[in-house]
C-alpha cells in the first residue's frame, strides 16, 4: 500500500512540476514557427519567477506576483526581439545573453534583497 501511495505522490509531483516546462516548450514552438530561435526561454522563466516571488512577497498578493512575472518576461522578450529582429543580431547570441543576464541579475538582486 505504501508503494502505491509513493507512486501516486511521484506522479502528482511530476505533473505539477512539468507544467511550467510544457508552457515554455509551447512558447518555443510558437517562436520557432515565427522564425525566431528563442534560446532565452530559460532566462525569461528565471526572471519572471524571481519577479513573481519578489512582488508577491512585497505586495502580499499572488496576483501582483503574476502581473510582475508577465511584465518582466515580456520585457525580456522585447529585449530579445529588439536585438534579434530590429538590429538583425544573431538570435543564438542574443538568447544566450538573455540567459546570462537573467541568471546574473536574479543572483545579484536576490543577494542584495536578503542582505538588507
Amino acid at each position: 500500500m505504501e508503494t502505491l501511495q509513493s507512486m501516486a505522490l511521484i506522479a502528482d509531483s511530476t505533473i505539477r512540476l512539468a507544467i511550467p516546462l510544457l508552457f515554455a516548450a509551447l512558447a518555443g514552438l510558437y517562436s520557432e514557427r515565427s522564425g525566431v530561435f528563442d534560446i532565452g526561454l530559460e532566462g525569461k522563466m528565471l526572471a519572471g519567477a524571481f519577479a513573481a516571488g519578489a512582488a508577491a512577497a512585497i505586495a502580499g498578493s499572488a496576483w501582483a506576483g503574476l502581473a510582475a512575472a508577465i511584465v518582466v518576461s515580456t520585457a525580456f522578450a522585447l529585449l530579445h526581439g529588439f536585438a534579434s529582429i530590429t538590429h538583425r543580431g544573431n538570435q543564438i547570441v542574443s538568447g544566450v545573453a538573455i540567459n546570462i543576464l537573467a541568471a546574473g541579475l536574479t543572483a545579484l538582486l536576490g543577494a542584495t534583497w536578503i542582505h538588507q
